[in-house]
């Protein structure tokens, strides 16, 4: 795979730092990308890299994501697939992490849909939790138009984790819009909340038209 990287300090930073559904610190453009994505920093920088058939993800402390723009018809492809792999468990504190001090997570998968206004915007965060098991879901204690839904929950599973998702139906389950199209959809690990030191290997998720 083709990578490059991005030295525009300003790549269109503060619409996905709401987008994301973190918090509205600066941020500048970072780090080694997937061809077409864009990297971008909230606290710190996540490294990503690329190693073997995956992109690898360190935080040491530190929040940043790789960003897709582009827009996505879920009439007709309305499931997203990924795989993501962690070979070990961060030493995670003993902090909820559905407060401000502990959103953090080994592995998360955004989805977005822009509006015209920031506060518009809605996402859904398929997140690796550490504390609660899949189909949990609570709203991001940063900002409550993102919906937190768990996937994988706590502890280590052996080998690759293949997810797939029906976005559509998600956002009619968790914020009870019929969304015909969403906008952009990234990846991010992050310790910067809880100083945790992460890292995940993610295969780049992607929309379908089947399961």
């Amino acid at each position: 795979m083709n990578t490059r990287f991005v030295t525009d300090p300003v790549v269109k930073c503060l619409p996905k730092i709401w987008l994301l559904s973190l918090a509205f610190w600066p941020c500048v453009a970072v780090s080694q990308v997937p061809q077409g994505w864009e990297a971008i920093r909230f606290k710190g920088e996540t490294r990503y890299y690329q190693e073997g058939n995956c992109w690898k993800a360190q935080a040491q402390g530190t929040a940043s994501g790789l960003v897709l723009r582009q827009r996505i018809d879920l009439a007709e492809t309305p499931y997203l697939h990924w795989q993501w792999l962690g070979r070990e468990l961060p030493d995670w504190p003993a902090v909820d992490e559905k407060l401000k001090d502990g959103d953090d997570f080994q592995a998360r998968v955004y989805v977005i849909r822009e509006g015209l206004f920031p506060w518009q915007s809605r996402a859904i965060n398929y997140v690796w939790s550490r504390q609660y098991s899949p189909g949990a879901h609570w709203p991001n204690p940063f900002a409550r138009q993102a919906q937190m839904v768990v996937v994988q929950g706590p502890g280590l599973t052996e080998g690759w984790q293949a997810f797939s998702r029906n976005v559509r139906e998600d956002f009619r389950r968790y914020h009870n819009m019929d969304v015909e199209v969403i906008d952009a959809v990234a990846i991010m690990t992050d310790g910067d909340n809880t100083g945790a030191s992460v890292s995940a290997c993610y295969r780049l998720p992607g929309f379908q038209e089947l399961p």
